[in-house]
């Protein structure tokens, strides 16, 4: 039978779990909100992330790129988050590997995106909570099309893979 230290450890683990399932999932509803504040108190302050072919940034440099793209244009976003698989490493550091379905709409041209791939994500708890410290996506499959006279048209784009890019 497992002692209470034992379970006190498992509970640890699986609300380390919940709380990195609840900040990823409060990071792409600040970006599909255009909510910069919010996306910026998802992230620890010294947060390296490489976003593929939109760049490699710092926690400033993303808000920046973020800010031009998304918020000071009318296009909408939907990202999609599915299949986390978060390993806790120990009491303040975890990883996680997750796969994104992302849509954008942008109304002016009627130009869509949709886009499908993986983010590699490691997390460190902070007195504020889990922050993201790292993030890594890496695009499976892009589509881009347009709307239009009321038919759709599609031109699958093959994202460049890096070598030292593995999709496992």
């Amino acid at each position: 039978m497992a002692d209470v230290f034992e379970l006190e450890a498992r509970i640890a683990r699986l609300e380390a779990e919940s709380e990195i399932r609840k900040l990823k999932a409060r990071y792409l509803n600040a970006c599909d909100a255009k909510d910069v504040e919010a996306i910026r108190g998802c992230f620890h302050p010294d947060a390296e992330l490489d976003y593929g072919p939109m760049g490699k940034f710092g926690l400033d440099q993303l808000i920046a790129v973020f800010t031009q793209i998304a918020v000071e244009t009318p296009i909408v976003d939907s990202h999609q988050m599915h299949n986390g698989e978060i390993e806790i490493l120990d009491a303040a550091r975890a990883s996680a590997r997750w796969s994104l379905a992302f849509t954008t709409y942008d109304p002016r041209s009627g130009s869509f995106r949709l886009m499908a791939g993986i983010y590699e994500d490691e997390y460190i708890r902070t007195g504020a909570g889990w922050r993201i410290k790292s993030s890594r996506h890496t695009p499976r499959l892009i589509a881009d099309g347009t709307l239009a006279g009321g038919s759709v048209q599609i031109k699958p784009v093959v994202p460049e893979q890096s070598s030292d890019t593995e999709i496992k």
